[in-house]
């Protein structure tokens, strides 16, 4: 008996340590735009032939433009079947963007923390993001699609590594360009050594769309004391 009593303790002790070394995101987090030495960390761990996306934060693409990515003849017919008249329409103001996109906008968001999983509670469409920690897989490839999708996460040393799948479609630019219900998302998030800076990279992947991969890199302020408020989406803005 106290041989088991040990065991467990032990481990309980293991487990405690290993929740304790890893990095605090929680709090509100808003949009950094200023470069930062300690992003290139991420950047230089991106793979060499991916496209790099520059359009996080407050820029956009216009129409036409792809960021140097190729796209596939199916969303080459899509992009020039675009209406974009139906962007003042009152459907389109309110049309909520897949994770895919809303994770780059210039919106702040919270992160709450725990041992089995990470929330991100975006202002951003009033999203919220569930990322588990607690070693699941994740479901069946036939499993419903959702604009968050389905994210798992571990840590490698101090940065979290977030998988993603099953995206529901939706807007990959917003300028007539969609990602399929195919895509695959992986992140690494990293915070600064102070802890006043949250950084990210993404690798995006949808061959249905465009071939090789896409990338992306983001990065948040902490700011104490503050929260997120609701998006409460006027569809008469379209109007």
């Amino acid at each position: 008996m106290k041989l088991l009593l040990k065991v467990f303790l032990t481990a309980l002790f293991l487990t405690t340590d290993a929740v304790s070394a890893q990095p605090d995101l929680d709090g509100f987090w808003t949009v950094q735009f200023a470069p930062s030495d300690e992003g290139q960390a991420l950047l230089n761990k991106l793979p060499p032939n991916a496209v790099f996306v520059d359009d996080a934060g407050g820029g956009e693409f216009g129409e036409g433009e792809y960021g140097g990515l190729q796209l596939t003849d199916r969303a080459k017919a899509e992009v020039e079947a675009y209406d974009y008249s139906m962007e003042l329409s009152s459907e389109y103001a309110c049309t909520s963007p897949s994770v895919a996109f809303y994770m780059q906008a210039p919106f702040p968001m919270e992160i709450h923390q725990d041992t089995n999983l990470i929330v991100f509670k975006m202002e951003y469409f009033d999203m919220v993001r569930i990322i588990f920690t607690d070693g699941r897989e994740h479901p069946p490839a036939d499993a419903p699609h959702s604009k968050n999708g389905h994210s798992v996460g571990h840590w490698e040393g101090d940065e979290l590594v977030v998988d993603t799948t099953h995206i529901a479609a939706g807007t990959f630019m917003n300028n007539g360009f969609n990602h399929t219900d195919n895509i695959h998302l992986v992140e690494r998030f990293r915070l600064s050594n102070d802890g006043s800076t949250l950084f990210a990279t993404q690798i995006t992947e949808d061959p249905d769309t465009f071939s090789g991969q896409a990338a992306r890199y983001m990065a948040w302020r902490r700011v104490p004391g503050e929260y997120v408020y609701p998006y409460d989406c006027d569809p008469s803005f379209g109007d």
